[in-house]
């Protein structure tokens, strides 16, 4: 079965974060997976000439004597954008995490395949 909560707020009126949250379960494993987007606005004195490259960070961790997995995806930066005359800054987060569990140690000693 699979359940999925969306979820966003404010930030004392600066920034947004909007949260998804899903989990499944099935006869193997069960995967929860969590996407996080947050969003920081501040005024900018002028538009840049060239926008900074955003930092890509990416981690898998494998416990096998948890039987268990993780993968973590993030991405952070700034941009910059120019709303009539004025001109913000938007710092951005963005992560994924997926965390799988395996039900069987046999399941869980196979190793990942990626695409």
């Amino acid at each position: 079965m699979k359940h999925v909560t969306y979820s966003k707020r404010d930030i004392a009126g600066k920034g947004r974060v909007v949260s998804i949250r899903e989990s499944q379960e099935d006869k193997e494993s069960v995967t929860r997976v969590v996407k996080n987007f947050v969003y920081f606005i501040n005024r900018a004195d002028c538009f840049p000439e060239q926008e900074a490259a955003p930092q890509i960070r990416l981690t898998k961790k494998i416990a096998t004597d948890e039987h268990s997995e993780v993968f973590i995806f993030k991405v952070k930066g700034i941009m910059h954008v120019k709303e009539r005359r004025l001109v913000f800054a938007v710092q951005y987060c963005h992560s994924l995490v997926v965390k799988l569990f395996w039900k069987s140690p046999a399941v869980a000693s196979k190793p990942a395949a990626l695409a």
